[in-house]
Formats: structure tokens, sequence, C-alpha cells
């Protein structure tokens, strides 16, 4: 039950991540190209936003607590449980990051979740 509780957490922890480094990418604005992401202006906004350190320290947060519920799980069952993280991510960037998500991408979103709990139980 433990792990259990270990990779509910990864899955909203990761979401979380996701939305914070997004919301901390929003701040820093569009980047076109790999000389602008690797550009010493563009890393020391990236690693001085708030927003997305927190994301990155969520996402390490994430990988201690995995590595403690692959102590026990099997991989080729706790690995399709992540796909949840697909609609926790999707309803959390409708929420806070005001993105329209569209009926075709919420179908797709279950048709990927369907398979990989499909995967899980095979």
């Amino acid at each position: 039950m433990f792990a259990l509780v270990l990779v509910a957490l990864c899955v909203l922890l990761g979401a979380c991540g996701q939305i914070l480094m997004k919301h901390g990418m929003n701040q820093i604005g569009e980047i076109h190209g790999i000389s602008e992401l690797v550009s010493p202006n563009t890393l020391l906004k990236v690693i001085t936003n708030w927003s997305v350190v927190l994301g990155v320290v969520l996402y390490a947060a994430t990988l201690l607590l995995w590595l403690g519920a692959m102590s026990t799980l099997n991989v080729s069952f706790m690995y399709p449980l992540v796909s949840l993280g697909y609609i926790v991510t999707a309803v959390l960037a409708l929420i806070f990051l005001k993105e329209n998500v569209a009926l075709l991408r919420w179908a797709g979103i279950v048709i990927v979740v369907t398979g990989c709990f499909l995967i899980g139980l095979g």
C-alpha cells in the first residue's frame, strides 16, 4: 500500500512540476533555437526563475519517491500508472495556465491512459 501511495505522489508531483516549469517558461518567453536555449542570458533566466526551480525540485522529489516505490513494486505494473499524469497535467493546465484543452485532446488522453492500463494488466 505504501508503494502505491508513492506512485500516486509521483503522478501528482510530476504534474505539478510540469505546470510550474511551464509557468516559469511563460514568464521567460519563447525560445526559438538551440543557440538561444543555451545562451548564458537564457540559462540565467531559467535558473533564477522560482517556478522553474520549484518544478525541477518537485521532479527530483518524484525521482526519490519513484525509487522507493520501485523497491517493492514491479516496474511493469508501476509505469502504466504514470499515464494518470496525462490527466492530472491536463486538468492543472486547464485550471492554472488557462490552456484550452480541446475535446479531441481529451479523447487522445483517454485512449493513451486506457492503453497503458491494458498494458499494465496484460
